[in-house]
């Protein structure tokens, strides 16, 4: 995969984050008809649809030729597999406010996880941009109440939400090495199958469980949306922006989750604006701008 210049990856982080932000708020709003193992299991299945037209002409020529590079493509699809269903779950089984805050431990963990793999070390620049983009994320999700951050309890849907974290980072630290990917759409389209090869049991298992995916035309919606925008657009702008400005920095723009949630919910649901999101939102912008300041290169960046 070509990387693309650091402007245009920054804007394709930040257009991710709005992809996902809807999906999030969708996928909580529809859980209940639209259970998740079901809802991720299409969201693959339409993904892949559109892609095969794409990939298949590419696929004999770039499919991985040896074990060692099947096996660590393969990984790399089953990191992204597992973290989008993982999400998914988790907020069926917790509140937003929690999903919010575990989310945020991303960038820390994707440090840790390049530190391990890659020997990729933050600067002190970027440490303070993911703490006070940290700060930013509790401001706004506890409106600077810290009466209510010491009130956080602790659900098996955080436990999920902290997994799929930890998924997020090794596919973005992964992606970040030079092992030689295939192009992006036979990326996204393996990445796609594997997600229905991996998600059909627990699709059968959750519907034999009582739980069926009801075929109403806003679940559908749902799912086209999950698959088109929040999958291949978003997944496509999110791997070429890791491969050009690297892990780290790449994961300090998932701070950007809560910032967009709450537009969206001031203007499509008519929530009120308040000053908490406002300093909320100014820390996570200074975060995010002193965490991608170019004060030095990292491993493969041009």
């Amino acid at each position: 995969m070509k990387p693309v210049g650091r402007p245009v990856a920054y804007l394709y982080l930040v257009l991710t984050m709005v992809l996902w932000s809807a999906a999030l708020v969708i996928a909580r709003g529809i859980h209940e008809t639209a259970p998740p193992f079901a809802l991720t299991f299409w969201r693959w299945v339409g993904a892949t649809i559109v892609l095969l037209p794409f990939a298949l002409p590419r696929l004999r020529s770039e499919f991985p030729a040896t074990l060692k590079s099947f096996c660590q493509v393969f990984g790399i699809c089953a990191f992204m597999v597992v973290a989008t269903t993982l999400s998914i779950v988790a907020v069926s089984y917790t509140t937003a406010i929690n999903a919010t805050v575990i989310n945020a431990t991303q960038p820390a963990v994707t440090a840790v996880v390049a530190l391990a793999l890659l020997a990729e070390r933050l600067s002190w620049t970027q440490v303070l941009g993911i703490v006070s983009a940290f700060a930013g994320i509790l401001v706004m999700v506890f409106q600077a109440n810290l009466g209510a951050l010491l009130q956080l309890s602790i659900s098996s849907g955080d436990l999920i939400m902290f997994a799929a974290v930890c998924f997020w980072s090794c596919y973005a630290v992964a992606l970040h090495r030079d092992i030689g990917l295939p192009s992006l759409p036979v990326l996204l389209f393996l990445i796609s199958a594997s997600g229905i090869i991996v998600g059909l049991p627990f699709y059968v298992m959750e519907s034999l469980a009582g739980r069926t995916f009801v075929a109403s035309i806003q679940n559908i919606t749902a799912a086209v949306y999950l698959s088109l925008a929040a999958t291949l657009i978003a997944i496509y702008l999110w791997s070429s922006a890791i491969r050009s400005v690297g892990a780290n920095r790449a994961a300090v723009f998932l701070n950007l989750i809560p910032v967009f949630g709450a537009a969206l919910a001031v203007g499509f649901l008519g929530e009120r604006l308040f000053a908490y999101h406002l300093v909320g939102a100014g820390l996570i912008v200074t975060g995010i701008f002193l965490a991608v300041r170019p004060l030095r290169a990292l491993p493969g960046e041009t």
